[in-house]
């Protein structure tokens, strides 16, 4: 193989290269404009000594239930106020990531509101604080913590198991690029190798993407509020009120029930009939047999 010919194959490998490498760096910087938020308030809190540093070490993934009950008129303000304190708050560097409000307008539907967001350890204990603490006008009392629990996974295993993979790719995409730079290298052998250098920087790429989840768990917080309100209130006469408000729903689905019962039997009418007639049939018969039996016996 003449020089000139190698020096051109292997610039041909080292495009590839520098071309995987350019699509990784620019993934890097969409996963970056993405979530600017979160990253920076969980690196200052680590900074300060906070609970990211230890969370980090223990490679622990947070995430916080909590259930909250309120009248129903107060639920709605809330609930709004609690997600725009999310999206607003620069500080909670808060990403919301799912939310809903049902109105109630059912008489079987109470109203209720459900609230996901990710945050940094050190903004969650002032979000929950905000969630839980009476609005402006609202009077002390107001929320009433009903069911409250936190869950941590150990994500330890996964990460090992994500670096050891791509210490791996990198020591065999080493090993490619050695082969390649050899001078006595064949064409055909050179075209495979590069063929190899993609696709081991292809799953270089994918498992950097799933460390990079790995940590974003790691270092963030996820927490589940939700918001319920009943209507029949409180006290002794509460189950009374809550049936009575129900009544005409009840109502309407006995008449729906009786109605399909009605429906369902039309095809069997006929059959019933049917065996009605067989059965009298069978029945004055048999009576016209004992008393011919009967009149047999007499004479």
């Amino acid at each position: 193989m003449s020089a000139r010919a190698r020096r051109r194959i292997l610039a041909a490998v080292a495009a590839c290269g520098l071309l995987a490498a350019c699509q990784e760096q620019g993934r890097q910087d969409e996963a970056a404009t993405a979530a600017p938020q979160v990253r920076p308030a969980a690196k200052q809190a680590s900074q300060d000594g906070g609970a990211p540093d230890r969370a980090s070490r223990a490679k622990l993934a947070y995430s916080h239930d909590l259930s909250l009950d309120l009248p129903a008129d107060r639920l709605g303000p809330r609930f709004e106020a609690v997600r725009d304190r999310c999206l607003n708050e620069a500080v909670l560097a808060c990403v919301v990531l799912q939310s809903s409000i049902r109105s109630g307008a059912g008489p079987r539907s109470e109203p209720e509101a459900r609230l996901q967001v990710r945050l940094p350890h050190a903004s969650v204990a002032p979000f929950l604080a905000f969630a839980t603490a009476p609005l402006p006008g609202e009077p002390a009392g107001t929320v009433t913590v009903r069911e409250q629990a936190t869950r941590a996974e150990d994500l330890a295993r996964p990460v090992a198991d994500v670096e050891r993979r791509l210490a791996q790719l990198r020591a065999y995409q080493d090993r490619l690029t050695a082969l390649a730079e050899k001078p006595d290298t064949q064409v055909e052998n050179l075209v495979k190798i590069a063929g190899e250098l993609s696709q081991a920087q292809t799953q270089i790429e994918e498992a950097e993407g799933r460390r990079r989840a790995l940590e974003e768990r790691i270092d963030t917080e996820t927490v589940a509020l939700v918001l319920r309100a009943e209507r029949g209130g409180a006290g002794a006469l509460a189950p009374i009120r809550r049936v009575w408000a129900r009544g005409g729903e009840t109502l309407g689905a006995s008449a729906a029930a009786a109605l399909g019962f009605a429906i369902a039997s039309v095809p069997w009418i006929p059959i019933l009939a049917l065996g009605i007639v067989l059965i009298r049939a069978l029945m004055r018969w048999r009576r016209r047999d004992r008393a011919a039996a009967r009149d047999r016996a007499e004479s």
